[in-house]
């Protein structure tokens, strides 16, 4: 018992000492507390982890804007079919919540447009449009069908910005 006790106070006397080196090889590097790198969104991750940073070109903001369509048409289809699933009276259900989150996610990837088509009317009236379907969708307003009405609201309006990206892009 006395040299379980004894170990056990030695360690604690000794972990002061022992986490120094990690801290300061660390704060040699420069990586203790430092921010992720920035990262230019692709259309294979159009989200990455940085504060809205702008595609770097069109081709790169058509693709992300693919994605963004492509992936909130399948999270629609996934809704219309499971949408109708019994939950706990005034919970939203999980398909309600992933379409939120995908309505919410082709937002953000419309908001990544280049510069010098980030400003332009079709634009615009693509983020009013954006921001209205997403307040529609929200929490207090996800009942099934309303819901998926309002993403497929959502979806238009990306197909429209798309159209219209595609338009401005040089040939």
């Amino acid at each position: 018992m006395r040299a379980k006790t004894r170990l056990l106070v030695a360690a604690l006397a000794l972990a002061p000492f022992s986490a120094a080196p990690l801290g300061t090889a660390q704060a040699q590097t420069g990586t203790a507390g430092a921010p992720p790198a920035a990262v230019t969104p692709s259309a294979r991750d159009a989200n990455p982890v940085t504060p809205t940073p702008q595609a770097p070109d069109m081709p790169t903001y058509l693709g992300m804007l693919d994605r963004g369509i492509t992936d909130l048409r399948q999270e629609i289809s996934r809704a219309e079919a499971g949408g109708s699933r019994p939950t706990q009276a005034g919970a939203t259900s999980p398909e309600m919540v992933h379409l939120m989150q995908k309505v919410r996610e082709s937002w953000q990837i419309a908001e990544r447009a280049p510069r010098g088509f980030n400003g332009n009317a079709a634009y615009d009236q693509t983020m009013r449009d954006m921001r209205a379907r997403f307040s529609e969708v929200g929490p207090q307003h996800a009942q099934a069908p309303e819901a998926i009405e309002s993403a497929r609201g959502a979806l238009q309006s990306l197909e429209k910005l798309r159209q219209a990206a595609a338009a401005s892009a040089p040939s």
